[in-house]
């Protein structure tokens, strides 16, 4: 794998030149060692990736300032938007992982990162994996231990608590009724 990245360093693949000169002395340009370098967590598919074929940073920015242009309006276009996210994917990530701006500052820049849509699209464009499809299955899977640490709680807040959990049995109770009385009648219609 080290020479693998070596010879992918040595091509100008910036997803790897980013953590060149880590260990050595100094680094291929004679900088000092970095330190604070950002490694890509287990997942992320798109950590830094190139600028896409025939495009450059200027030509970047362009789409950004159209990007801009078009959440301005009163109803944006969720194709147009989709697409310059998608095109401009390599310049955004370069500003996050090496410029490393506050959020506000990244929200001025990019303001589609605000809608929900574009939340779900940006992780799945990073990690390659459905971000609700994620948390709703982590949640199904968790969800036992919650109840359990719910009903521990003691105070105010464990009585807060309580009354959500009485709220939801009712309602699951409820749902299972509706689903019975739907599967012993065929002709009952919900």
């Amino acid at each position: 794998m080290g020479n693998y990245r070596s010879k992918m360093r040595s091509l100008g693949h910036t997803d790897v030149m980013v953590n060149a000169g880590k260990r050595g002395r100094y680094s291929a340009s004679r900088d000092p060692p970095n330190k604070n370098i950002k490694k890509p967590r287990k997942g992320e598919v798109n950590y830094l990736p190139d600028c896409p074929d025939g495009l450059d940073a200027s030509s970047l920015e362009k789409y950004r300032q159209e990007l801009v242009d078009e959440m301005k309006k009163k109803k944006p276009s969720a194709d147009f938007i989709s697409q310059r996210m998608d095109i401009t994917l390599s310049f955004r990530r370069k500003e996050v992982v090496i410029d490393k701006p506050p959020l506000s500052q990244l929200l001025e820049r990019w303001p589609a990162l605000i809608s929900e849509s574009q939340v779900y699209q940006e992780f799945s464009r990073v990690v390659g994996k459905n971000l609700k499809q994620e948390f709703y299955g982590s949640l199904d899977r968790h969800c036992p231990q919650l109840i359990q640490i719910f009903r521990s709680k003691r105070g105010l807040t464990g009585q807060i608590l309580s009354d959500l959990l009485q709220q939801i049995k009712s309602n699951i109770e409820g749902d299972i009724r509706v689903f019975r009385m739907a599967c012993y009648c065929p002709t009952w219609n919900m």
